[in-house]
């Protein structure tokens, strides 16, 4: 099977758009009203702008699977934080596998020293993600994020580059 993460393209985005306002994706998000094409477009073009953004597309056998945008904290670190999600008709594994080659591209392509991400409490397919890649969960910010009249927890998980080289899957020889 032919895998890669590669730069998002103009003709990506009304895939992208149509799975980030799927209600399988949407109910996960921290923002959750309904992405017109002129905001995804603006906040695509402001992404291609920002030099601390990547934004990536996850392909098998050249169909197109996820979503995954990645944040450096500031020019002068390694550390990213990231935010992903697939195409809501996924089968099982697929996000397990774009999460995996991200983790690669972070630690070994870009260098990265820790990848961090915030994941609203109540979902717990994301947490058990994080957890079934090595993260810790280094915080718990407490009724922190406002979303349809209620407040929720925001779970916080890191990954050392260290730490994931110990993974024997990932020993670099």
């Amino acid at each position: 099977m032919n895998t890669c993460l590669r730069d998002i393209k103009l003709a990506d985005l009304s895939i992208i758009r149509s799975w980030r306002n799927h209600t399988e994706i949407n109910r996960y998000m921290f923002s959750q009203h309904e992405i017109n094409q002129e905001e995804h477009l603006a906040w695509f073009e402001m992404s291609q702008q920002n030099t601390l953004r990547t934004l990536n597309v996850y392909e098998e056998n050249g169909d197109i699977k996820g979503f995954l945008q990645l944040q450096k904290k500031s020019q002068e670190s390694n550390v990213y934080e990231w935010g992903f999600y697939i195409c809501p008709e996924a089968i099982r594994g697929i996000g397990t596998k774009m999460a995996k080659l991200a983790l690669k591209k972070i630690f070994i392509d870009m260098r990265g020293s820790k990848v961090f991400g915030e994941v609203l409490a109540f979902n717990l397919p994301s947490i058990k993600l994080h957890q079934k890649l090595g993260f810790y969960q280094e915080g718990l910010l407490r009724q922190h994020h406002y979303l349809n009249d209620q407040y929720y927890d925001v779970h916080c998980f890191g990954l050392l580059k260290s730490e994931w080289l110990k993974m024997p899957e990932n020993k670099i020889y």
